[in-house]
């Protein structure tokens, strides 16, 4: 029975609450209250518990019993949720114990994790050089070229924000950045223009765009940066996933021809049925989602004859199948289409966590080592 109608069955028939317009809209009126009550009391109830939390209420829970979310890099609610009791109300046996936090950012079940404890006071363990958990919150990633640094200033009045690159490998070229995607955190915002430089550099967005993701002394990052030939990262905006089925082309193709037979130096590892093609991926040229039909001998391919070319292209640019829709990469990222390397902050908190939880005189050796993916 609605609660509506339990209401109008507690009152006397005196008051006909069923057929009396006033003693039924008040009654619908309290029904209909009570229930925005009663979600409430559940959405609340729900922020009580470390499994069900989240965001800030998960975060006060987490100090409640000493473990902060890391400032380092963003953490998900899902991750952190296995944070907390890996370091706090969980058994406290050390190996046990180091391995759930190494699980937390590298992912359960992954190859390049071993912790081995060769006798009572020494414990080596191997990791990867970078956390596929961390990657995987990069939204939008696509492009990266040292496109990447601290946030030096912030203006909301001007829209735009003032940042220094890592390192001193890359100097930007004026509006390099132009029509690049921007990153710091989960705020992801189109650049309109950018200044040359590694340092001081300002990006300049269009006017209106909410820069409340941005602060001082974060992290930011650039993404789709134009005419880049770069490495790339899965991305699930992107709607298909790239493949290590890859080979290289023999010919060359002018733009806005047709050419139902390409030639290949070779495309063996592309397989022999019908599928789609990515042609030089990364690069400015890059034309993706070709349709193709076969693969006839090692240094043929035919595809769509009505698919017309965007762009030249050159021998030797690599053509890649894809695969739609999208797929999520496995957490521990071992079937990464290409693995990038080089994101230290995540691991290096997790070094630190480990090293924080094992008992004095006890050493740990760490072996740090690059994933090897064939692409």
């Amino acid at each position: 029975m609605a609660k509506l109608q339990k209401m109008q069955a507690y009152l006397p028939s005196l008051y006909r609450p069923r057929h009396n317009p006033v003693i039924r809209g008040i009654l619908t009126a309290w029904s209909s209250e009570d229930d925005h009550i009663v979600q409430a009391v559940q959405d609340a109830k729900e922020q009580l518990f470390v499994k069900t939390a989240q965001i800030s209420f998960l975060d006060a829970l987490g100090s409640n019993v000493g473990v902060f979310r890391p400032t380092a890099f963003n953490l998900s609610d899902d991750l952190y949720r296995q944070l907390i009791p890996a370091l706090s109300y969980a058994p406290k046996q050390v190996i046990p114990t180091i391995k759930r936090v190494l699980e937390v950012f590298f992912g359960v079940g992954n190859p390049t994790i071993k912790v081995v404890e060769l006798r009572p006071n020494q414990v080596d363990i191997t990791i990867p050089s970078s956390v596929p958990s961390l990657r995987r919150s990069l939204k939008g990633a696509h492009h990266f070229h040292n496109y990447s640094g601290v946030i030096t200033a912030v203006d909301t009045i001007t829209s735009e924000i003032t940042v220094d690159l890592d390192g001193n490998t890359k100097s930007l070229v004026e509006n390099e950045l132009q029509g690049a995607l921007v990153g710091s955190g989960d705020s992801v915002i189109s650049a309109l223009a950018s200044t040359a430089g590694s340092t001081g550099v300002v990006i300049q967005f269009a006017a209106g765009e909410d820069l409340s993701g941005f602060s001082v002394s974060g992290e930011w990052l650039a993404a789709k940066v134009k005419n880049y030939p770069g490495s790339f990262m899965p991305d699930e905006t992107r709607g298909y996933t790239l493949t290590n089925q890859r080979g290289f082309l023999g010919q060359s193709i002018s733009a806005g021809t047709q050419v139902p037979t390409v030639i290949m130096q070779d495309a063996s590892k592309i397989s022999n049925t019908p599928g789609f093609l990515a042609f030089n991926f990364g690069f400015g040229t890059e034309e993706v989602l070709i349709k193709y039909f076969s693969r006839p001998n090692n240094t043929t391919l035919l595809i769509d004859p009505g698919y017309t070319f965007q762009h030249d292209h050159v021998a030797g640019e690599p053509v890649n199948a894809i695969v739609t829709p999208y797929l999520a990469p496995r957490i521990r990222g071992d079937d990464y289409s290409i693995y990038l390397v080089g994101v230290t902050a995540a691991r290096i908190l997790a070094q630190k966590i480990v090293e924080s939880i094992v008992a004095a005189g006890v050493v740990i050796n760490w072996t740090v080592v690059d994933p090897v993916i064939d692409c």
